[in-house]
């Protein structure tokens, strides 16, 4: 019972305590309302003063716009008066500029006028000084001293300088040349002999011009006719060595035989037709033998060598090699010299030769007569 007394008491503290606080604050509040209501009263009054600047404000900014649209006019009036008075001044710069040019020009023939005026004027005396000396008498009279009229007379200064050109004239002719009659005979002889040497370089120049021009003809027809009897050999050598393809030359990067390139284009069996460099090695070999023999049963020569030719073949190659080369042996007179490694091939020759080192250091030649052999065998 105590306790809740106690409580009670407290809370009764309590809201005393917040009862004056809110008394606190309702004067507080009193106070902000009597001041709101103050300024209120101010702002209302200073409102009722300020209800008439807005149209002196309107009126003060029309006058002033106004007054700065004639300050344009007349800025824009000012800039073309200026403009205007720097043409005029540009105008008148360049009018003196001229001014000043004409009278330098004026100035500077008056004064070459005033030279050459007293330049004929020491001249007129030299020359009437001269005129006495040589013709007795003064220049007005010699005319007619001389026998005509004074009109036909040029001015002094004419004829001097006249008479100074015919002078230079005659000294850059010099002396007169006493033997040049004869000067002229010899180099009129030379030229003769000159032009009889030319017609006759001119008709050499022609004969050997159709000289060469039969060479080359007569050379083309041969040329192409070793062409065509070389491609017909090796046509059929390349046939027969590969057991069937074809092969043909060509002429190539030009027209003229002469100066044309050859083109070696072959096809072994079961490839296209190409060029010689797109065949492998023994193909390759195989296709130059063929091009050598035909060479050779075209214009047979007494020896040919032939340096590891069969090196890059096989077996089945080799054999068609050397019936090949027996054919070769049998149907022209040339000797075939084959330098080999090959066993089958060196097995198919008529004599071999050799070099065999019987001791270190010392090296003997060795000949196999494979014919006597197997003949002596049998």
């Amino acid at each position: 019972m105590t306790r809740a007394i106690g409580e009670a008491q407290r809370r009764i503290q309590a809201a005393r305590g917040e009862v004056r606080g809110w008394r606190a604050r309702a004067g507080d509040a009193a106070r902000r309302i009597a001041e709101m209501d103050r300024r209120l009263a101010e702002t209302r009054a200073e409102a009722a003063a300020l209800a008439g600047r807005p149209e002196q404000a309107a009126q003060a900014v029309a006058a002033l716009a106004a007054e700065a649209a004639d300050a344009r006019v007349a800025d824009a009036a000012a800039r073309d008066a200026e403009r205007a008075g720097e043409a005029a001044a540009a105008a008148a710069r360049l009018r003196q500029t001229q001014a000043i040019e004409a009278l330098a020009v004026v100035r500077e023939a008056r004064a070459t006028a005033a030279a050459e005026a007293d330049h004929a004027a020491r001249e007129r005396t030299a020359l009437s000084a001269q005129a006495g000396e040589r013709f007795g008498g003064p220049a007005a009279v010699l005319p007619e001293k001389a026998g005509f009229a004074a009109a036909e007379v040029g001015p002094a200064a004419d004829e001097g300088r006249a008479h100074d050109r015919l002078a230079a004239e005659r000294e850059r002719l010099g002396a007169v040349n006493l033997v040049a009659e004869r000067e002229l005979a010899e180099i009129e002889g030379e030229r003769g002999r000159t032009v009889a040497e030319r017609a006759e370089l001119g008709e050499a120049v022609a004969r050997l011009r159709q000289s060469i021009h039969s060479l080359n003809r007569e050379g083309r027809q041969r040329l192409v006719a070793a062409f065509e009897a070389v491609d017909g050999h090796f046509r059929r050598l390349f046939t027969t060595l590969f057991a069937g393809g074809e092969a043909h030359l060509a002429l190539i990067d030009a027209d003229d035989p002469l100066e044309a390139g050859l083109e070696i284009m072959a096809q072994p069996p079961g490839k296209r037709l190409g060029s010689l460099t797109l065949l492998s090695g023994g193909e390759q070999a195989l296709t130059a033998v063929a091009l050598v023999f035909a060479l050779f049963l075209t214009s047979p020569a007494p020896i040919c060598v032939l340096d590891e030719v069969d090196a890059p073949l096989d077996d089945a190659n080799i054999e068609r090699f050397c019936d090949l080369l027996d054919r070769m042996a049998a149907e022209t007179a040339t000797r075939y010299l084959i330098v080999t490694h090959n066993a089958v091939t060196m097995s198919r020759m008529h004599r071999l030769f050799g070099v065999t080192m019987v001791e270190r250091g010392v090296s003997q030649l060795v000949s196999v007569d494979l014919a006597a052999a197997t003949r002596v065998v049998s």
